[in-house]
């Protein structure tokens, strides 16, 4: 099976997702030590934007590298995972019907995520993010297509 990438734009989503949830964290971080003063809380409070702002930066294009996803006549695998990995295959008989959603993020990049959802499965919904959202409704009617052309 030829195993693809998703869309290079999921990135820059993954990123903004990052900073936003690092603010929500740093503004909390801050009013909790607001009240204490001293210069070690507000190197604290540094240290871990920081840290936050670096991880921001390198983690999104390492998971990218980790996400792929491969669909032929059986039905779909998708692999994925930096320190723990997954490969999930899919057969077309057991997707019951799929969703493709998209944030305000995802809608602004064009790219959004294809839910599947099964039964009988340890894992009810798989889903696969970073697909072009053109590419997600492709892939969804594609599926749907096959599964139901099998008799299910």
């Amino acid at each position: 099976m030829q195993t693809e990438n998703t869309d290079p734009a999921i990135i820059s989503v993954w990123r903004w997702q990052c900073v936003i949830a690092l603010l929500v964290v740093l503004f909390g971080v801050t009013v909790m030590l607001l009240p204490r003063s001293g210069s070690l809380w507000a190197s604290a409070v540094i240290v871990v934007a920081l840290t936050g702002l670096l991880l921001t930066w390198l983690w999104p294009p390492i998971y990218y590298r980790h996400l792929r996803y491969g669909v032929d006549a059986t039905g779909i695998v998708i692999e994925r995972g930096v320190l723990w990995r997954s490969h999930i295959a899919l057969p077309r008989a057991r997707i019951q019907h799929t969703d493709v959603s998209q944030g305000p993020l995802q809608r602004r990049y064009g790219v959004g995520t294809l839910k599947l959802y099964t039964a009988g499965s340890r894992y009810t919904m798989i889903e696969l993010p970073g697909l072009a959202h053109s590419d997600a409704i492709a892939l969804r009617d594609a599926l749907l297509a096959e599964s139901s052309a099998s008799g299910v």
